[in-house]
């Protein structure tokens, strides 16, 4: 009676083991598909980060271009219109010289001019000193013959 009693007990114990062993198994089971279910949201997060950062990878790449471009148009422009006021101050400059030059050149024609007169009146003056030379030695010459 007491080995049956004691069987009964350690049947007992048994089936209170197996009731706490099953409570863990399912508890396990129940750990597993939390841990199963973490990992897949941990994955999608990730590829959620991952998609986010690509996408503002993108934007800021954009953007960069754009402020790229912006700064090219910008340095270009400014390029223009240095380039322009330095033909126009090259234009302006080119017309005072011009001038200058147009001034030059008619002082040059008028003292050509004056120097041509002052060579004709020269040889007209050497002719006339010749001349008189002559009719002082011919004066002479007619003095001493007569």
């Amino acid at each position: 009676k007491q080995w049956y009693q004691r069987r009964v007990r350690d049947l007992q114990d048994l089936a209170e083991y197996r009731h706490i062993r099953l409570e863990q198994e399912g508890e396990i089971k129940h750990l597993e598909a939390e841990v199963e279910r973490l990992k897949i949201e941990h994955a999608e997060t990730l590829q959620q980060m991952k998609s986010n950062f690509l996408k503002e990878k993108v934007c800021h790449e954009e953007e960069a271009e754009m402020k790229i471009k912006q700064m090219k148009q910008k340095a270009n422009d400014e390029a223009v219109l240095c380039l322009v006021e330095h033909t126009q101050k090259i234009s302006e400059e080119n017309k005072h010289l011009r001038k200058e030059l147009l001034t030059l050149i008619r002082k040059s024609q008028a003292l050509t001019e004056h120097k041509l007169e002052l060579q004709s009146q020269s040889k007209a003056l050497l002719r006339e000193h010749q001349i008189t030379k002559d009719l002082k030695k011919l004066r002479k010459v007619h003095i001493d013959d007569a």
